[in-house]
């Protein structure tokens, strides 16, 4: 009567258009952050087990074959395309007295 309809998309899976791929600020010390990515799922490690942390501006270029935490947030081809053009070209520096309360 009803058949199970998989949620698992077909070809590669873009961590960026996955829930737990999370953004966060990493402080340099001298009053000044960068932007990080991670994996909340933890499936970025290191091969000695710590959490990989990526730079902002490649998280369009993380991408798995297949993940058993993949939770997709929306239609993956439109999300990366604007993703893409929208993304900084190199690591920005920001000030943290420059945020808006």
């Amino acid at each position: 009567m009803f058949q199970a309809v998989s949620t698992k998309p077909k070809g590669k899976i873009y961590c960026a258009n996955c829930i737990h791929c999370k953004l966060f600020r990493t402080f340099t010390g001298d009053g000044k952050y960068v932007l990080r990515v991670k994996c909340a799922a933890g499936r970025w490690r290191k091969k000695l087990g710590g959490e990989k942390l990526h730079k902002y501006f490649t998280v369009a270029r993380r991408a798995l074959d297949e993940c058993d935490s993949y939770s997709e947030m929306g239609e993956s081809k439109p999300f990366m395309k604007d993703l893409r053009r929208s993304l900084p070209v190199k690591d920005e520096v920001f000030d943290v007295s420059d945020q808006s309360a």
